[in-house]
């Protein structure tokens, strides 16, 4: 009999779990949302799948104490965060999956939400009722740059145009051609877009390495525009960042909390950050992530191949 680890009940659906009961696979539950090492450690020994529910780390350590595992299956896109040791997983054919796009909607939601509220400056006001009547900007007459067009950014750019806001452009390390005939959108390298955008929101993945929008596409910002980063924390410069934002000049919303603390001075009009990244977290998108991963682990220990996409 196979036995599975499965880490953190919250992604990890109790009703996909008996999926694995019903194909004969023992599960083994560690209910925390971030296991220690010497837990894991000691819950995998024996395990011949491990489904990564929680924000545990999976190190060296881990991997080299199960002489078993066949396969990591991670309950969101960018796993390289959560398995740093991917490729010596990979190097003992161990096969890693994630739930690509399970949470794509929820994501591209959350990002329009901060846009709006960010623009129409409802979290200043609604916080401190300071003004009776006054007049805020509109989108719909504002220029949009997407840095990243994958599923989420696809989607972003589908629901900014159907809200009517006309100039959307993108940046993406490959161009899609496709894209920008269907759906009205134009490629723009990313330089232009820090220097043209009233908003820019970033989708890149964690591939895109530390702090890729740099102090240099932070200083090129044009006077009053707004970023939007519910990508991953350490995409932008948080130092240029916050001289922007201190002098002014900039507004931005994050989907987690900066390392430095001297953001938590800004007035909520020029910055605003969630206190974790809470932007996948829909009842819907769980639901959807929790049974791709399962579906994806009884799979891979049947016949080796993930229905969705091995990453």
């Amino acid at each position: 009999m196979s036995k599975v680890l499965v880490t953190d009940s919250l992604f990890v659906k109790k009703k996909h779990v008996e999926m694995l009961e019903r194909q004969g696979i023992e599960v083994q539950r560690l209910d925390k949302p971030k296991a220690t090492e010497d837990e894991l450690i000691e819950a995998i020994h024996d395990a011949e799948g491990y489904i990564l529910g929680g924000v545990e780390t999976v190190t060296e350590r881990i991997i080299n104490s199960a002489p078993k595992l066949k396969a990591i299956v991670f309950t969101g896109a960018g796993y390289k965060e959560f398995i740093p040791c991917y490729e010596l997983a990979k190097s003992r054919n161990i096969s890693i999956a994630n739930a690509p796009g399970g949470n794509s909607y929820a994501v591209s939601e959350y990002t329009i939400a901060l846009i709006l509220a960010m623009t129409r400056n409802i979290f200043d006001l609604g916080r401190t009722g300071k003004c009776g009547f006054m007049t805020t900007p509109s989108i719909i007459d504002k220029s949009v740059g997407i840095i990243g067009m994958g599923n989420i950014g696809l989607l972003v750019a589908k629901h900014l145009k159907a809200l009517g806001v006309e100039d959307v452009t993108y940046f993406s390390k490959k161009r899609k051609h496709h894209i920008e005939s269907g759906f009205g959108i134009s490629y723009t390298p990313i330089e232009e877009i820090a220097r043209r955008s009233d908003i820019i929101t970033l989708h890149s993945s964690k591939d895109a390495g530390y702090a890729y929008f740099d102090r240099e596409l932070v200083d090129l910002m044009k006077t009053n525009s707004l970023l939007i980063n519910t990508s991953y924390p350490d995409a932008v410069d948080e130092n240029a960042l916050l001289e922007r934002l201190s002098r002014n000049e900039i507004s931005a919303a994050f989907d987690a909390p900066p390392k430095r603390q001297d953001f938590n001075d800004l007035p909520l009009s020029r910055w605003y950050s969630s206190n974790s990244q809470t932007a996948f977290n829909t009842d819907g998108a769980i639901e959807t992530v929790s049974a791709m991963a399962v579906t994806s682990m009884i799979n891979l220990l049947a016949s080796g191949e993930d229905l969705f996409k091995v990453v």
